[in-house]
């Protein structure tokens, strides 16, 4: 093997394990977010593992709107029976549908989004015990299932410029279709340019 592969190999497989811990760390931020603002103890969930400075503002950032994303849903009718559906049963199988069902037609950033607000939004609604499991069974199916997916698509820092001009897809044969624009565009872009910049460049470098 050359050193030229072998360097390419190197370097792929650390800005792998930079967007895996980033997709770690942005899965528990939303969701702690979710189970503290339902009034529940986080103590269930993991703790954040630590990064450089611009990776934990950009995370942050990103957090903030994923969760304005899943209170935009909370008016959606189908978004709402998706988490109710879940959160009465939250076992693995009803999980693994879940999954199924936001994946139904293909993996997508506003896909990944919407995963994270319905497992967020379940788990304010579920058995205090349940929690740690449901969180383990989301944080295994973003490393084995959605890590490769998102390393091809450049990382997350290529998951903005979509999100910014993101509505849910209207296909009416799937499922998961939900007509839901996110009304703040304008704060999407603005909010996390700067981080995208800066994380970007440290990212290359």
């Amino acid at each position: 093997m050359s050193s030229g592969t072998s360097n390419q190999e190197d370097s792929r497989e650390v800005i792998m394990a930079s967007d895996d811990l980033f997709s770690q760390n942005l899965v528990i931020r939303v969701l702690r977010d979710q189970v503290q603002r339902a009034g529940r103890l986080a103590h269930t969930i993991p703790e954040l593992q630590p990064m450089n400075d611009e990776q934990e503002k950009l995370l942050e950032q990103m957090a903030e709107v994923i969760i304005l994303y899943g209170d935009d849903l909370d008016r959606d009718v189908k978004f709402k029976n998706m988490v109710d559906g879940f959160a009465r049963v939250a076992d693995s199988q009803s999980f693994l549908m879940l999954v199924d069902k936001v994946f139904v037609d293909g993996i997508t950033w506003g896909k990944i989004v919407m995963l994270i607000c319905v497992v967020g939004k379940s788990l304010a609604k579920i058995l205090a015990d349940l929690v740690s499991v449901i969180v383990s069974w989301t944080l295994d199916y973003f490393k084995n299932k959605l890590l490769y997916w998102i390393c091809n698509m450049g990382g997350w820092i290529n998951s903005i410029s979509s999100l910014a001009h993101y509505s849910y897809e209207q296909d009416s044969g799937s499922s998961t279709s939900l007509v839901s624009p996110f009304s703040g565009v304008v704060f999407i872009s603005g909010l996390l340019l700067g981080g995208l910049i800066v994380w970007r460049l440290n990212r290359c470098a």
